[in-house]
């Protein structure tokens, strides 16, 4: 096989989807039916304790087809279970799972020419971007084609500082122990006081001098 055919061979390894979703686009007229999700975006947003954004990752969930085959959703168990391992610790703190929001765009084609005109007054009354609960499956309603990879859930973590543990210093002295009225027990045996003396330098080279001098004396007398 020469070099010619063996590009020619290597044409049929190269992804082709882009063009079938143009084509799709072009014929979006004819294409304007729901269509269930396979995948979601997932992003993960970790918040520090000055509100301010640490850190994002991002990864595709896969979803599961609803009984009704209107929608997707990610169970409950899954649900659980991804939240549990995007978790993070670092030396001082850690990031608890705080919120879920979910943004779908979920409406017909027929709706997306009057969205576009709508003014930006009015896009709080059909906002996509909404808070979900984690207590149950999350339901992910079919949209049509064009908006499956804008469709997105958001995890929301905060930072939590580790509690400071306070150690308490034990005193290296005996404590004294006390009667029940206050008063030391005089039946214990008494702590010997050690006593230390200061002497003044020239007072210490003024007693040795003395002992020198008597020691001198006593040798002569003998």
């Amino acid at each position: 096989m020469n070099a010619i055919e063996q590009d020619y061979d290597n044409d049929f390894d190269l992804d082709t989807s882009w063009i079938q979703k143009e084509q799709r686009i072009q014929n979006i007229q004819n294409n304007h039916i729901r269509e269930p999700m396979d995948s979601i975006h997932a992003v993960f947003i970790y918040i520090n304790q000055n509100n301010y954004i640490d850190k994002i990752s991002r990864e595709f969930v896969t979803l599961t087809q609803n009984q009704q085959g209107t929608g997707s959703l990610i169970p409950y168990n899954i649900l659980l279970k991804l939240i549990q391992n995007k978790k993070i610790k670092t030396s001082t703190s850690k990031y608890q799972f705080s919120n879920a929001f979910s943004f779908i765009i979920d409406f017909d084609t027929q709706q997306i020419q009057p969205f576009s005109n709508t003014n930006t007054e009015n896009l709080e009354n059909n906002s996509f971007f909404k808070e979900i609960s984690v207590t149950q499956d999350i339901n992910i309603p079919s949209s049509v084609f064009i908006f499956h990879n804008i469709n997105t859930i958001y995890f929301l973590y905060k930072e939590v500082l580790f509690e400071k543990h306070n150690i308490t210093l034990k005193s290296i002295l005996k404590p004294t122990i006390k009667q029940s009225n206050g008063e030391p027990d005089k039946k214990l045996k008494k702590y010997n006081t050690k006593k230390v003396r200061i002497f003044d330098k020239n007072d210490i080279n003024n007693q040795y001098k003395q002992k020198v001098k008597n020691k001198q004396t006593r040798k002569r007398r003998i």
